[in-house]
């Protein structure tokens, strides 16, 4: 299977999907943190309470956007609204703090790590830790004690950013290896691992999922003589009869669901619904792996064909296909047989009647 890069959009919305709750549930509980800060660090101070509520609101602003958020672009925006208004509210708390170089410098790591593996894009997560270190260094402008050590606190900033550039990378990476597996798995349960094409199981499902709504025919087809070719010739050229026949069926554009539903047998859904158009399909089915070959053996098939109208049940319409295949194998083989309905006799046609 071809594997995805962390840019592909299917990638990209799947990490948005299973991001978003975890990114909710953050913010909330920075904002826990803020409030605790306010109420239980020094009681005895009084609050601005207008601005911390305006910064309430501006942090509650983002969680709801982020909440609410449909695609990847407007989650990051909540999350860049929600982290400007924590650093600003953490920036607020300094006023009630004595040592505010302190306080700046841990709140600015503490968020730098815990939001670190909630970003997409590493270019978005330095963007949004850069202003929070911003925000909180700027608070301590006053405090000459912490900037006359500008090398410690370079150091301090650049050891916290890259430390949480590489937990948003793993992260992400892990992200991305979880994807890649989740599509192994969906390949293994719904895609016949030899020719690629679906198995029975996803045959089947998609089958339901489109009748009674979807009117065509179903085409039940079987490799002839398939047991001598791997008693004659071993079970690789049995593989390869099976991939060239896969190939050949769902290759034309009139077939809209082609599957194996084990061994040599394969079904085929057409929306076609004149009668007529569906044998010159199935004709056309016929010649095409007449052309294909094995060890110098030609390969043919023998093709049921039902009408799917809507007035019998998928499991019906199975066995009515099923049968009319028996009867094709029965004729002669390299034909087919189309039974119209419950109340038409089956009409058989080999590939020269056909042609």
């Amino acid at each position: 299977m071809k594997y995805l890069y962390a840019g592909d959009a299917d990638f990209q919305h799947q990490s948005f999907l299973e991001l978003r709750p975890i990114a909710v549930w953050t913010q909330l509980l920075g904002e826990l943190s803020w409030l605790a800060s306010l109420l239980l660090a020094h009681t005895h101070q009084q609050i601005d309470l207008a601005n911390a509520l305006l910064l309430s609101l501006i942090m509650l602003a983002g969680t709801l956007l982020s909440l609410n958020a449909g695609h990847r672009h407007t989650l990051l925006l909540g999350m860049l609204l929600n982290l400007c208004g924590l650093a600003l509210g953490f920036r607020l708390s300094m006023l009630f703090v004595t040592d505010t170089s302190l306080w700046a410098t841990s709140i600015a790591v503490c968020i730098t790590l815990t939001m670190a593996p909630v970003f997409q894009s590493s270019y978005c997560f330095l963007l949004a830790s850069g202003c929070v270190w911003g925000i909180l260094l700027q608070g301590t402008l006053e405090d000459r004690r912490l900037w006359q050590q500008d090398s410690l606190i370079a150091l301090l900033t650049i050891a916290t950013q890259a430390s949480g550039l590489t937990l948003n990378i793993l992260f992400r990476r892990l992200r991305l290896r979880g994807y890649h597996l989740r599509r192994d798995l969906e390949a293994l349960a719904f895609q016949d691992a030899l020719t690629g094409i679906d198995n029975r199981r996803s045959l089947l499902e998609k089958l339901q999922a489109w009748y009674p709504a979807q009117h065509g025919h179903f085409l039940m087809v079987d490799i002839d003589d398939f047991k001598s070719v791997n008693d004659d010739f071993g079970h690789e050229a049995g593989d390869q009869v099976l991939q060239q026949v896969a190939r050949q069926l769902s290759g034309h554009p009139d077939v809209a669901l082609c599957g194996r539903l084990g061994g040599e047998e394969f079904g085929l859904f057409t929306r076609l619904l004149d009668s007529q158009r569906v044998s010159e399909l199935a004709s056309q089915l016929i010649h095409r792996v007449n052309t294909c070959s094995v060890e110098q053996r030609r390969l043919s098939i023998s093709i049921g064909i039902v009408h799917m109208d809507g007035r019998i049940g998928l499991s019906a319409a199975l066995r009515q296909a099923d049968t009319a295949l028996y009867q094709a194998k029965h004729r002669g083989k390299n034909g087919f047989v189309l039974a119209l309905s419950c109340s038409h006799p089956p009409q058989p046609h080999t590939l020269a009647q056909a042609g």
